[in-house]
């Protein structure tokens, strides 16, 4: 009797043990089409200036560092789209990739952007690295990293 309950505990640990592993895989896959979808949502949001939006977006603690090493924080972001200083015409995503830790993700990805800022145009190609925490559910962006792409 004895050795039928250990075999019945190891067979429910191992079924236990693969349903926990097929939920972390579930998981991963909402949180990477949420944070995608917030990617599109954020860039949405530059085109539009929608500052109300990015607000929501955008961490507390939000650092930005742009194409030529930049640093700005969350309230220097909607600040120059609040003044006009960054106009962004269109920006398209692609390749992006998620990475999930727990309650962080990081996203990489590339992307064509038009636009202006401070009436000199943007970089065309670029390749950025997200960085979102998970807060009372919903994922904020915390940092962002740009880089020119020069070369084809």
């Amino acid at each position: 009797m004895t050795r039928k309950v250990i075999v019945l505990l190891v067979a429910l640990a191992g079924v236990s043990g693969s349903v926990a592993q097929n939920n972390r895989g579930t998981q991963h896959r909402d949180a990477a089409q949420s944070l995608q979808d917030l990617e599109h949502t954020w860039v949405e949001a530059l085109v539009k200036a929608d500052t109300r939006k990015l607000d929501d977006i955008l961490g507390n603690t939000f650092v930005d560092t742009d194409e030529e090493g930049n640093r700005t924080d969350r309230r220097g972001v909607l600040g120059a789209l609040e003044s006009g200083d960054l106009k962004m015409a269109s920006i398209i995503l692609s390749g992006m990739r998620v990475r999930t830790y727990g309650d962080s993700a990081v996203v990489t990805g590339a992307a064509l952007q038009t636009g202006t800022f401070r009436g000199q145009s943007l970089v065309p190609r670029i390749v950025f690295t997200d960085t979102f925490v998970l807060e009372n559910g919903n994922w904020r962006a915390v940092a962002s990293h740009r880089s020119a792409v020069h070369s084809q």
